[in-house]
């Protein structure tokens, strides 16, 4: 009761209070020798680490002398977190922790000297309430308002806790991906305004600090939600357009294009571009080359084609080569080359994955080219075949494509046909598969 009694004392006198004075000088009130005695009955009590004993001083001076002095406030918050850190009983600690949150906006209310005292509240309150469910939007909404105040001088130590309150948050649902994004954008400003700082400052241990405070945030963001196309078309896009110089926001749209396959954003290439000029290693080179063939950009494919070749160190890097240089003749529309080109690959590298896929698009490609009559179980031979280079590469959502595509029992019965027969395929392919039909 008395701890309650304690708490809403110091939540009513805060609403009397100006802002503004930084309580550097001492402001003692008419009765000054009353005061000096709380203050030396706290003090006297802190200096034997008796934080129970101190509390009546303490509770008195932030009542009725609240502007008295700074010092007045380091020691209160000292206190409080100290019975909060050792008391065992969770109701009781729970009110120390929410005393503590007081006191913070009344030495704000009292003494001003905003932007630390908030950053050091949200310290405080990630400190004692980050595991607290009960406590999530209130430390949300502390943090919300420090990033507020602060800007870019929001403190570092509060960078990373930021991220994992916001995680917290979409955890227990208080917190939509829409707000998740506006808030990480947030963050993600004020960490490039610090590095910009801290480059124009010359200090590069600062900037290195900031990237890994970036990577840490970043891996997070991947834990919190999920990071697809959409996502990097809101939030990523917009933040690399704004700086095309940003190549940590270049790599986040890179890697999401790939992995998601949205890679057909104008963003996307710009980003793939700036990494190259910046960092033109194996994997970009050939993600790149491979978005240009696509385009049918011929002209800046192929030399990259040679960069590739350069960069490729084992059998399965090098194997790329003869798979873009086959993609190149595949876009120009000689299969038959196309072909040859992923064959010499699988020379190269007879395990290669991407080898047997293009082997068996390239086949599913050419349907209608090896047929005269169009839904006959002759067109239909194509898909037997890729089926093969599909399987060999493990890719089961087109093996079930290819699948769906055979002869049916009736197409061969049309055709004179039966499962099991030898039938070349009339075309540029020239081969022989055996006959099946679909599983009915």
């Amino acid at each position: 009761m008395k701890m309650k009694k304690v708490f809403l004392v110091l939540v009513f006198s805060i609403s009397g209070l100006a802002a503004g004075a930084q309580c550097s000088e001492y402001k003692w009130p008419a009765d000054q020798m009353k005061a000096q005695k709380y203050v030396d009955e706290y003090k006297a009590a802190l200096a034997e680490q008796n934080y129970k004993g101190a509390l009546s001083g303490l509770q008195w001076m932030l009542v009725n002398v609240p502007q008295w002095h700074s010092d007045l406030y380091v020691a209160a918050l000292d206190t409080y977190d100290k019975l909060a850190e050792q008391e065992l009983d969770p109701a009781i600690k729970q009110k120390y922790i929410d005393t503590l949150m007081v006191i913070y906006d009344q030495r704000i209310r009292s003494c001003g000297d905003e932007v630390n005292v908030i950053n050091r509240k949200a310290m405080t309150a990630f400190k004692f309430n980050k595991a607290n469910k009960n406590k999530q939007a209130e430390t949300l909404a502390i943090f919300d308002k420090t990033v507020e105040v602060s800007g870019n001088n929001l403190f570092d130590q509060n960078l990373i806790p930021y991220m994992d309150v916001i995680k917290g948050s979409i955890d227990t649902k208080s917190l939509n991906e829409d707000q998740v994004a506006q808030r990480y954008t947030k963050l993600m400003d004020i960490i490039d305004a610090k590095a910009k700082k801290s480059a124009s400052q010359n200090k590069s241990g600062e900037v290195e600090k900031y990237k890994k405070v970036t990577a840490i945030i970043d891996a997070k963001l991947a834990r919190t939600i999920k990071i697809n196309c959409a996502f990097s078309k809101k939030v990523f896009e917009p933040r690399f357009q704004a700086n095309k110089n940003d190549l940590v926001t270049a790599k986040q749209i890179f890697h999401v294009g790939l992995e998601e396959n949205c890679t057909d954003s104008p963003v996307w290439l710009e980003a793939a571009e700036a990494l190259y000029k910046h960092t033109p290693d194996f994997g970009t080179t050939k993600a790149l080359c491979s978005k240009y063939i696509e385009l049918k950009s011929f002209d800046k494919a192929e030399p990259l084609i040679a960069v590739v070749h350069t960069k490729a160190a084992t059998p399965a890097e090098k194997a790329w080569v003869d798979i873009l240089k086959g993609d190149v003749e595949f876009q120009k529309g000689n299969k038959a080359g196309a072909r040859d080109l992923y064959k010499k690959a699988l020379v190269t590298d007879a395990t290669s994955k991407e080898a047997y896929e293009h082997l068996g698009d390239l086949y599913v490609s050419s349907a209608t080219e090896c047929t005269k009559t169009p839904g006959s179980a002759e067109e239909k031979l194509v898909y037997i075949a890729a089926f093969q280079f599909y399987k060999h590469c493990g890719n089961r959502e087109k093996m079930e494509e290819t699948l769906a595509k055979y002869p049916t029992h009736d197409d061969l019965t049309k055709a004179g046909w039966k499962a099991g027969d030898n039938k070349k395929i009339a075309c540029w392919i020239d081969e022989e598969v055996v006959v099946k039909a679909k599983a009915q």
